[in-house]
């Protein structure tokens, strides 16, 4: 009997799961564009370069504060308890019984009278230690401990595409709320210069110089002026709504740090090799774990084939009376081994391989899209960069150009030499090129913040360890 368990215990380091190997997804040699200036540092806390001290503060509070990521937080709790609880079958497991009855038997049973003087009301004592030990001869536990190893791995990479999502919201948010109140400014500075020209053609048409019909129209163009003015204002407080969640307060007014216009745009942006990226981004990475999971699971089914082998043994002392329980002659023992093999399961053992084989070949091409998912993302924010710069400068330039439009046309206008309506269409043409310049202006930014949650990368990790300690802190 020794060698035999002797032999269980040497023999246990069977795995029938198959060997895993990453899959190789078609890599490209380089990105689309490369930036003129470009940097291999992905790692820093790239929304501290944007140099507003307030966009910071709200990214901390975020990390801090935001629900998504304490949810995810526990999610990654509630996956590592279940690699415990798995991981624990590889232990004896022993519980204690203890056990009082007493119970009245019947003087006149047919099947065992009791002689007369017995007593027919016999208590019963019991205290024994049970344990049992699985011997995990085909790796059926060491397997499904590689499943829920592999699944809690992927939920940290989940709880970091989190982080990436709400630290890349937060920034986006603010760039958001930054452009509107520069276009409301502008627009304002328009209402303003409506409300001017209003009261110059009302002083002109008192002197007979106008006629009501460009009276009506100046006080037409001025509720259009204030209608705009009015949009972005319910824009920003949409905007404000939005940031306060994701930094997880009630909405509420949001502090201002630097204007749009006063931000700083990091000289240089990060990018590295194609190959990187599948070390680099969290979603990436969560669809490896999941792929090695499911290639774990290939080993739990297989092992369902084979017999499936345990020890058993219990220890204790029974006794009729309380004071005989810890006695010699009360003690009981038993040991042995259960060997149980499924025979006949109507293929639910085939079916349950063919099932996991399934999932994993799924997973196989998830694993491939999320890859070239990364791939898309990295160019499509390389590009959008890249040539929003040039788009920057050019509004820029066709703003300056239009400023001095209207600063001669006002002039004319003065003299009497164009009409209302002249002036009103390089109005308009200056106000629509502001408008575009800001929203261009915020697009520069929005672009950068899509290269770095494209990228992903070491500033993932430094986020994510801050708001794990943070909420252990709290």
């Amino acid at each position: 009997m020794k060698r035999f368990l002797l032999l269980l215990i040497l023999t246990g380091a069977c795995n029938m799961q198959p060997r895993y190997c990453r899959p190789e997804p078609c890599i490209p040699g380089e990105w689309r564009i490369q930036p003129e200036e470009i940097s291999c540092n992905p790692n820093n806390c790239w929304w501290t370069l944007l140099q507003d001290p307030v966009l910071n503060e709200l990214v901390m509070e975020a990390l801090e504060y935001n629900q998504d990521i304490k949810t995810a937080i526990y999610r990654v709790e509630q996956f590592m308890a279940q690699l415990g609880i798995s991981r624990s079958q590889l232990y004896p497991q022993i519980s204690a019984n203890l056990e009082a009855i007493r119970e009245k038997e019947s003087a006149t049973t047919i099947l065992a009278p009791i002689p007369p003087g017995q007593p027919t009301k016999e208590p019963l004592y019991t205290a024994v230690l049970n344990g049992s030990w699985y011997i995990d001869l085909w790796g059926l536990i060491r397997s499904s401990n590689d499943v829920a190893l592999h699944q809690l791995l992927a939920q940290i990479e989940v709880r970091k595409t989190v982080v990436l999502t709400v630290v890349s919201g937060v920034v986006n948010s603010y760039i958001q709320l930054r452009q509107f109140d520069l276009q409301r400014a502008i627009a304002q500075e328009l209402l303003d210069t409506r409300f001017e020209t209003l009261k110059l053609i009302e002083a002109q048409y008192h002197l007979g110089q106008v006629s009501d019909i460009e009276v009506e129209f100046a006080r037409a163009n001025l509720a259009t002026a204030q209608s705009d003015v009015e949009q972005l204002t319910i824009n920003i407080g949409l905007e404000e709504d939005l940031l306060s969640i994701l930094i997880g307060k009630p909405p509420q007014d949001i502090r201002r740090g630097n204007l749009l216009t006063e931000m700083s745009m990091p000289p240089k942006v990060p990018t590295f090799l194609p190959s990187d990226l599948l070390n680099q981004r969290p979603e990436i990475l969560a669809a490896e774990q999941n792929l090695i999971a499911a290639n774990a699971q290939i080993g739990v089914a297989r092992a369902q084939f084979f017999p499936q082998i345990s020890l058993t043994g219990a220890y204790g002392t029974q006794s009729s009376y309380l004071h005989d329980l810890l006695k010699n002659p009360s003690t009981i023992w038993q040991y042995g081994v259960t060997i149980l093999q499924e025979i006949f399961t109507g293929g639910r053992l085939t079916y349950q391989l063919r099932l996991a084989e399934a999932q994993k070949e799924t997973l196989v091409h998830a694993y491939q899209q999320a890859v070239l998912n990364g791939f898309k993302e990295v160019n499509d924010a390389l590009i959008a960069h890249t040539y929003t710069l040039r788009q920057v400068q050019e509004q820029k330039s066709g703003v300056n150009s239009l400023l001095e439009f209207l600063r001669l046309n006002r002039l004319l206008y003065e003299y009497g030499q164009i009409d209302y309506l002249t002036l009103l269409d390089a109005e308009r043409q200056l106000f629509s090129a502001q408008l575009n310049y800001a929203q261009v202006l915020g697009s520069s930014f929005t672009t950068l913040i899509g290269i770095y949650q494209a990228l992903g990368g070491g500033w993932v990790v430094d986020a994510d360890n801050y708001s794990t300690q943070s909420e252990y802190c709290n």
